[in-house]
């Protein structure tokens, strides 16, 4: 079924390149945890109203398009609004996708938010210090699509071999930065502030995307 599904992602982005969508529309191969086997396509880079203007344009026909070529294979799916958290990132927004993704998602508790994201900023101040730690993490935030409060932390990597432990675990980097005390304590709100915890990796598949003008 998967070979079917990708054959019709295929003829879907050729759509999106007859229709000369603006877009940009990349998808990604999921390879571990329980979501492995799915797919993930998003567009990043938009504010709000872009998505009024979008499905004014091309919604109709989209849907009707991926109906043929996407619905027999799909057993089932779901969309979500995510914003790019800049403040929590140590990557600017709107890279061109890595080969690979570390991705870790945190759910947290209801009010938790704020005490989590602050936290994270204190963990980045201190990785943003470190000459040779990967300033390759991004942030995003579900604003609509799912419970939440939902924090997923995207790591770019190069390679499975990229996924090997750094020298300094973050742990680490903290208790050098702060002392063992403060540490501690901002690993504990960590904890303190998540329900649940979800690892997965994510292969970046550009046969199956669409990039305007390519």
């Amino acid at each position: 079924m998967s070979q079917q599904y990708e054959a019709g992602r295929i003829k879907h982005m050729q759509f999106h390149r007859a229709q000369k969508d603006t877009w940009t529309w990349n998808t990604f191969a999921i390879e571990t945890g329980d979501n492995a086997g799915t797919y993930v396509t998003s567009s990043c880079g938009h504010a709000w109203k872009d998505f009024d203007e979008w499905e004014a344009r091309m919604g109709k026909a989209d849907t009707a398009d991926g109906a043929t070529n996407l619905s027999p294979y799909v057993g089932g799916g779901r969309n979500g609004f995510y914003v790019y958290r800049s403040d929590m990132s140590l990557a600017p927004a709107n890279q061109p996708p890595a080969p690979m993704t570390a991705v870790t998602i945190y759910v947290l508790h209801p009010g938790a938010a704020p005490d989590f994201i602050a936290a994270i900023k204190k963990i980045n101040e201190a990785l943003g210090k470190q000459p040779d730690w990967p300033k390759t993490s991004g942030w995003l935030q579900l604003a609509n699509g799912g419970e939440g409060p939902t924090f997923v932390l995207l790591n770019s990597r190069k390679n499975w071999a990229d996924f090997a432990p750094l020298p300094k675990t973050p742990a680490d980097v903290l208790t050098e930065t702060y002392g063992k005390e403060v540490s501690d304590q901002i690993q504990k709100t960590i904890r303190d502030c998540t329900a649940h915890l979800f690892t997965e990796a994510a292969a970046y598949r550009a046969d199956l995307g669409y990039v305007p003008g390519k």
